[in-house]
């Protein structure tokens, strides 16, 4: 370079470097990667790596005017609950995006798991109770043109426990119509 009249400085040094051991061709290649990048079925902390490794060859990403493209996106790729959920915040300083995604994204699966082994939000907050050690479940008990539910809680013993009525004033749990505070009775089937 020093001999063909041509400064010598990183700038040059690189451009004259990435002709020769990384073409175009092989450049817009990983720029295409880059753009059809999806976080898929992956976590945040395995799809932020395959982003950081593509974004590296594109060099309109680099820099500080390349920081908000960079974000916009990373955010793209995102599944949708996690974009949905980070999107908004238009967070425009990388590490700090990646870093919120992945938390979002940690708890959310997390979140899902415990409905998923529990078997959804009713009957995990149901499994948790104390005196509870498995899921209750539904039971209707026709009355005349009336349907009373009832639902039974099993202990570990597989004994069933006193079924607990739904009050037909209020529809709720754990007292009757009888012992509801304002004495006029409303069917809760059919008001």
């Amino acid at each position: 370079m020093i001999d063909g009249g041509v400064q010598l400085n990183w700038d040059n040094f690189k451009r004259v470097f990435l002709e020769k051991y990384f073409p175009d061709d092989v450049r817009s290649q990983k720029e295409v990667e880059l753009l059809e990048l999806k976080q898929g079925n992956d976590t945040v902390a395995e799809y932020a790596p395959k982003f950081d490794a593509l974004v590296h060859y594109c060099t309109h990403y680099h820099g500080e005017g390349g920081e908000r493209a960079k974000c916009i996106k990373f955010v793209n790729g995102l599944r949708p609950e996690v974009k949905t959920a980070v999107d908004y915040q238009e967070i425009y300083h990388y590490s700090m995006l990646v870093n919120k995604s992945r938390i979002y994204d940690h708890d959310n699966r997390a979140r899902a798991a415990f409905y998923k082994g529990a078997g959804g939000p009713m009957r995990a907050a149901n499994f948790s109770a104390p005196g509870r050690s498995k899921p209750y479940f539904a039971t209707a008990k026709f009355q005349g043109n009336h349907v009373r539910s009832r639902f039974v809680v099993a202990s570990v013993g597989g004994s069933v426990s006193t079924p607990i009525s739904r009050c037909k004033k209020c529809g709720q749990h754990g007292h009757e119509h009888y012992n509801y505070p304002d004495k006029e009775i409303t069917c809760f089937n059919y008001n």
